[in-house]
């Protein structure tokens, strides 16, 4: 009888949405639909895969890399040829691209899909080995004929310029599938077109976002999201609803994942020997002043014990 019900609900919403949209478009007011570019289909999610041409060059974070015969190092592009899952939720996705880095510890690491790190090889969970593994190198400009000439005279961005595109992109994302309304529409199994209401909480103390996404009508929670900040990473509030929202529904977030971290800026919250947080409000040569009134070294940072923890409210050149 229950399940019934739930079918009989489902298929209520589907005409009231239905509805909803002839309304609007009698009235002549604008749908609020948003484009198909946003529709999310149902429960496939959208996987980004490794790509070579004929050259064994695939593109990523707008690089080029060459396919090598070699262990992975760091820098290089990591492919692994099956998927991984933990207690249910699959960390490691079979073709998707991720990035090789340095770990605390000095091995080779990269950042899951749940935005921890892990061990390229031999890992307690993963069990990769250089067999498993496909490794790409980056193309230093001028190599292939595919990738256009760097002019030398434009200076590249720095690493806050980078933080504040990628904030910036993350925001996007977001706003380009909720739309104006905090609301849109997908797919749900065989119900098209169904509305769906997003809601995002923050906690900032435990440096995790976590998106519910219910039915409009039925109030039945559909979709969760959680994105929880990597111990050695700075939490931000926009990339966190973004990695949350993207893993809700399914889509590639590897961007964001792994987002280039921030120096030190104004408005970025800052720790000192993981005791007291303080708000940085002005740089001096050498000093961050902080609110309320005192000071670190600019040299202190990292190393010298004192971490930016969140970087929501940073000011990166008018990013805001």
């Amino acid at each position: 009888m229950t399940k019934f019900i739930e079918q009989r609900v489902d298929e209520l919403e589907n005409q009231v949405a239905k509805l909803e949209l002839i309304i609007h478009e009698l009235r002549g007011k604008k749908t609020i639909e948003p484009s198909t570019t946003t529709t999310v289909e149902g429960y496939v999610p959208k996987l980004l895969n490794a790509q070579e041409d004929l050259n064994g060059v695939i593109e990523f974070e707008g690089q080029q890399y060459r396919k090598v015969d070699r262990e992975a190092h760091e820098g290089d592009v990591v492919v692994f040829d099956k998927s991984v899952k933990f207690q249910g939720t699959e960390i490691v996705t079979k073709g998707k691209l991720y990035k090789a880095k340095k770990g605390t510890l000095g091995e080779l690491a990269f950042v899951d899909n749940e935005g921890d790190s892990a061990n390229v090889y031999d890992g307690g969970i993963t069990k990769f080995t250089p067999e498993n593994v496909a490794v790409y190198e980056l193309i230093e400009g001028g190599l292939n004929p595919q990738i256009p000439i760097v002019d030398e005279t434009i200076e590249p961005l720095t690493q806050n310029q980078q933080r504040a595109a990628i904030i910036e992109k993350a925001k996007v994302f977001v706003k380009n599938i909720v739309g104006e309304y905090d609301s849109f529409r997908m797919t749900i199994g065989q119900y098209k077109n169904q509305c769906v209401i997003p809601i995002f909480n923050v906690n900032e103390k435990k440096r995790a976002v976590t998106v519910l996404i219910y039915g409009a009508f039925s109030k039945r929670l559909i979709f969760k999201g959680l994105a929880k900040c990597n111990p050695n990473d700075v939490f931000n509030e926009h990339i966190g609803k973004a990695i949350a929202l993207g893993r809700a529904l399914g889509l590639d977030v590897s961007e964001f994942e792994q987002a280039v971290q921030p120096t030190v800026a104004v408005g970025q919250i800052v720790t000192h020997n993981a005791s007291d947080v303080y708000t940085i409000t002005e740089i001096t040569t050498d000093r961050a002043l902080t609110t309320p009134g005192t000071y670190y070294e600019l040299s202190s940072f990292d190393k010298g014990g004192t971490y930016i923890i969140n970087d929501t409210n940073a000011i990166y050149g008018g990013v805001e």
